[in-house]
């Protein structure tokens, strides 16, 4: 270990000599009583119950087309970015290992000197004892999520092909460009998170049920496809019912456009692992906002404006959706589902 901190010591004092002045600034003082990450991760974690939602039974009217068009056509992209690298980064904080090199450098160089190493290096984190392994860990649920995502699209789909006989999904699209407004209005601000999905994140045991989320085995599916995670009773057990891991999953292989993507969810995992959200709020902040997730989310949901401008009738839209809202299997083409996929195979 003392080795370890030698050679810690080297890049932190570096990073240090690095530093911008501005950047030393006393960082802000967050609600006591609530963390940035896990009220973050919220956020996806609804998401993530809205594709459940819509995978439980089919659209059975406009309204209910319209209302599945604004859940997943007009998220905010930077709040579903975030949420959905905050969920990642803890995750990947239920590593032991990389958790415990985390806190001895953190107890060892002290706070301000590990934060500012991290802030000047956004790669820093995923160098340290156990890094890669807690990023994999959180890569590997990814995967099993956004496969998932890609069944609630291929479900979609085919009921947009069913709705070319049903009347009202022969009904035209009255005013077309008018909706495509109405879904852009609706991007631009952040959504509330429900009561249910924040006490799921916010509980005392958050991290012994999302260890149990990164141990469970490759074959067992997404977590989300095992629970009613926003049911009223007892939403603080949703994940608490998955089985150990039984054996190691190939390792993903990162796309190099997105290594800052996979540095900036270690990051956040040590930043979760030693409560920075408590006492650096800015750079946690900075850590969150990820520009190559946000941009795919942007574009996708240009390409499904453009799709839903160009629609006659309303099974017309449900393809939409279907192929740029959520995510159609085997299709290269970019959708705000899909993007959660981009960052490894």
């Amino acid at each position: 270990m003392r080795s370890e901190l030698k050679f810690c010591a080297v890049a932190l004092a570096l990073a240090a000599v690095l530093a911008p002045v501005a950047m030393s600034q006393a960082p802000a003082s967050p609600t006591p009583d609530k963390r940035m990450l896990p009220s973050s991760a919220a956020a996806y974690g609804e998401y993530q119950g809205e594709v459940s939602t819509i995978m439980s039974k089919e659209l059975s009217s406009a309204a209910d087309l319209d209302k599945a068009l604004n859940t997943f056509g007009a998220p905010n992209p930077g709040q579903l970015s975030s949420g959905w690298i905050s969920y990642s980064a803890i995750l990947a904080a239920q590593n032991k290992e990389f958790v415990d090199a985390v806190r001895d450098i953190d107890g060892y160089y002290g706070r301000e000197r590990v934060m500012t190493g991290m802030r000047n290096d956004i790669g820093y984190a995923r160098t340290l004892k156990g890094g890669e392994a807690a990023l994999q860990s959180a890569l590997q649920v990814n995967s099993k999520d956004s496969s998932r995502i890609s069944s609630a699209g291929a479900f979609v789909k085919e009921q947009s092909y069913k709705l070319q006989s049903v009347a009202w999904g022969k009904t035209k699209v009255k005013d077309a460009n008018g909706s495509v407004k109405t879904l852009a209005v609706a991007s631009k601000a952040a959504r509330p998170v429900t009561d249910a999905a924040e006490k799921v994140f916010s509980g005392p045991d958050l991290n012994a049920m999302l260890a149990s989320v990164a141990a469970s085995p490759a074959s067992a599916g997404s977590v989300w496809d095992k629970v009613s995670v926003f049911a009223a009773s007892a939403p603080g057990n949703a994940f608490s019912a998955l089985s150990p891991v039984t054996a190691a999953s190939a390792a993903l292989k990162v796309d190099p456009k997105y290594n800052g993507t996979a540095n900036r969810m270690v990051t956040l995992a040590a930043f979760h692992a030693i409560e920075a959200d408590k006492t650096n709020t800015n750079d946690v902040k900075a850590a969150m906002n990820d520009s190559m997730s946000v941009a795919c989310l942007e574009e996708a949901q240009m390409q499904l404006f453009s799709c839903v401008s160009a629609a006659h009738v309303r099974s017309d839209l449900t393809f939409c959706l279907a192929r740029h809202g959520l995510k159609l299997p085997g299709e290269d083409v970019r959708s705000m589902g899909g993007c959660f996929s981009e960052i490894a195979k």
